[in-house]
């Protein structure tokens, strides 16, 4: 789809469209357009947080705890709190809602 650079477009777009224009760029438009056409689609930040949470693991280091947590935190745009739970947690999915079915 080369071929879309060479008009102008961004008047055309609208809502969702628009806003991965505006944030992504056209290269992840144009993509999704090609791969996922007519797909609507939600982007929790639940999964985002367990990769966080495994990022945080995976790199604390227990010598500096305090320094550490605060770092983590800032680095991932968390609060210390998180850090900290995230430690206690683990990677196991919580699967309770399907046994409930």
């Amino acid at each position: 789809m080369n071929w879309i650079n060479e008009v102008e477009f961004e008047d055309l777009l609208e809502k969702d469209a628009q806003l991965v224009y505006q944030h992504c760029g056209i290269e992840t438009l144009v993509s999704l357009w090609q791969n996922l056409p007519g797909i609507t689609i939600y982007l929790s930040e639940k999964n985002l947080f367990e990769i966080k949470k495994r990022y945080v693991r995976k790199h604390f280091n227990k010598d500096d705890a305090a320094w550490n947590a605060k770092s983590l935190a800032v680095k991932l745009k968390v609060s210390e709190r998180f850090v900290y739970e995230a430690l206690e947690s683990t990677d196991e999915k919580d699967d309770r809602q399907g046994k409930l079915i």
